[in-house]
């Protein structure tokens, strides 16, 4: 099956869809050092109507010239005046690890700024904003990152074996675990938006589904908890799964608008 990838919203988006009229709009978000493409297989696991658009962050993919975003305000900031003009159909949040920390301070930003809600805000792998803790940052050597990376696996030994693909991945892995491990947590009015989060059961970060539970703190709309079996890295064997999960909820959100 062919997908279209379609440059969007220049340029902060991949748009992976296998064609037509998108009836919704799932922005996805990569964890910390990650791309857009980790989510170019999810057409195969979704119906036609809804398109995945991926944002692309800068320092990496197509924007690897472009330094790092190292403050959640001034990320956040700008992804809501890229993402405005796609918030013409019905859209959902999917963050991955540091993924799910943007896209919740994403839904926060939207709200302030008077443009809709999302349907629905699925996270992953990311403690609740309550419970995060132990997030390395700016002051990590590059030895100590690598081993950061290391213990959590995903990331191949290909790369971690290669310098040169270390000094293309370290800085936008910095600034991302940076803008996290920078962000005070402020308790906020919750949203009025489901939030759905999904964990690895021996996941060895702070992203445990103890701490997960923690994200039914953030919201009067509804909060779901699945744990799937394996570490912080779940998706890597339980993708379909994940999908799946996601697109049962937002049929049911949009049989419900």
């Amino acid at each position: 099956m062919q997908f279209l990838t379609r440059e969007g919203a220049e340029p902060w988006l991949r748009t992976y869809h296998r064609g037509g009229a998108p009836r919704v709009r799932l922005l996805c978000f990569p964890f910390a050092g990650g791309s857009a493409s980790m989510f170019r297989g999810w057409p195969a696991l979704l119906p036609a109507h809804m398109a995945v658009e991926a944002v692309v962050l800068p320092g990496r993919e197509k924007r690897l010239r472009e330094p790092p975003i190292d403050r959640m305000d001034v990320l956040v900031a700008a992804l809501v005046a890229a993402l405005r003009p796609r918030l013409d159909l019905p859209y959902a949040l999917f963050g991955y690890s540091f993924g799910a920390q943007v896209s919740f301070n994403l839904a926060h930003a939207l709200r302030d700024a008077g443009l809709p809600d999302p349907l629905g805000l699925f996270v992953a792998a990311s403690a609740g904003p309550s419970e995060l803790c132990d997030v390395p940052g700016l002051s990590e050597t590059d030895e100590e990152l690598i081993a950061y990376m290391r213990a959590l696996g995903g990331t191949s030994a290909d790369v971690l074996g290669n310098p040169g693909l270390l000094e293309l991945t370290l800085p936008a892995l910095r600034a991302d675990l940076t803008a996290v491990a920078a962000l005070p947590y402020a308790a906020r009015p919750a949203l009025n938006v489901p939030i759905h989060s999904f964990s690895g059961e021996a996941d060895p970060t702070s992203a445990r589904p103890s701490l997960m539970a923690a994200w039914d703190r953030e919201t009067t709309g509804g909060f779901t908890q699945t744990v799937f079996p394996g570490g912080h890295f779940f998706i890597d064997h339980a993708l379909s799964d994940l999908v799946l999960a996601v697109r049962r909820d937002l049929d049911r959100l949009m049989a419900e608008e």
